[in-house]
């Protein structure tokens, strides 16, 4: 059995049905609570941090930001559970990982920024102190389940494709460090205003999907992969959506506002365009 990186790590046949186990689908159903709850409050109403969020968060468009991730999320987390097999929505669980321990990191680098004693604290704060350990936790028991071997109709990625996506996916979490670890630096560059610990929370909703084109590169499976390229175009209709209602608190000055514009459009462009090739490919597999 030829196994991918991401596949199982031994056992017999039973042990690799694939199947998406309890426990994980527990873990899915309140995570997707929790995302959407962020989301409503992050993206529907993000003029009201100061009174509904962890901290107050100004401009409007870093808690949109904030908000896309979730929502995009909320429908990866959808789809773990109400999926019927593993292999379909294990990639998500590693850039999340990442993901969840940038943002305890920064919790605790700025902790006088939060509103504490406060409902919206103590979550983000359990939160962030147990999904570190929960979500790899749950990967590294489900992954076991994993076949490793493509499925009969899964098409090959031409040969560019895991070198694009290592390409962007390594650009990203450049784009992720310079946030996060250089903050100051950022602030004076970035297209709309941001503070320390915006900066690095933005540095780790780049750093996900960053890790996402990185993981769906070294695993090669389309079926594995599709769900976070779904899962990604939301995200990037939501942060279109986020650009245009805050479009007058970009600094137009700044060419990184349009770079940044330009960048998602042709982002989500270039997956709507590799998802359709894909998809064609699988189908003339199923009729061949």
């Amino acid at each position: 059995m030829v196994q991918n990186t991401f596949g199982g790590l031994g056992g017999d046949d039973v042990a690799r049905d694939d199947r998406i186990l309890v426990l994980t689908r527990a873990v899915a159903l309140v995570v997707i609570a929790i995302l959407m709850t962020a989301w409503v409050v992050l993206f529907v109403w993000p003029e009201q941090t100061d009174r509904r969020f962890a901290w107050t968060i100004e401009p409007t468009m870093t808690p949109m930001l904030m908000g896309a991730g979730y929502g995009s999320a909320a429908y990866y987390y959808g789809r773990v559970l109400l999926g019927r097999r593993w292999h379909l929505v294990s990639l998500g669980f590693l850039p999340t990982t990442l993901f969840t321990w940038m943002l305890l990191a920064a919790t605790f680098l700025h902790w006088d920024r939060f509103h504490h004693g406060t409902f919206a604290f103590d979550l983000w704060l359990w939160v962030y102190v147990v999904t570190p350990f929960l979500v790899p936790a749950v990967w590294w028991t489900n992954r076991r389940h994993d076949p490793g071997v493509p499925d009969p109709d899964d098409p090959p990625f031409p040969g560019w494709v895991p070198i694009a996506l290592r390409i962007a996916g390594a650009f990203m979490l450049a784009l992720a460090t310079w946030l996060y670890v250089l903050p100051t630096n950022a602030i004076e560059r970035w297209p709309w205003a941001l503070t320390p610990l915006t900066a690095r929370t933005v540095a780790a909703f780049v750093a996900l999907p960053g890790v996402a084109w990185l993981v769906i590169a070294a695993d090669r499976r389309w079926s594995a992969a599709k769900a976070m390229v779904e899962t990604v175009a939301i995200g990037l209709v939501f942060l279109i959506v986020a650009v245009v209602r805050a479009w007058d608190q970009f600094d137009h000055s700044n060419p990184l506002s349009l770079v940044y514009v330009a960048g998602l459009v042709g982002t989500l462009a270039a997956i709507v365009v590799g998802y359709a090739l894909m998809e064609w490919r699988r189908h003339g597999m199923v009729r061949a």
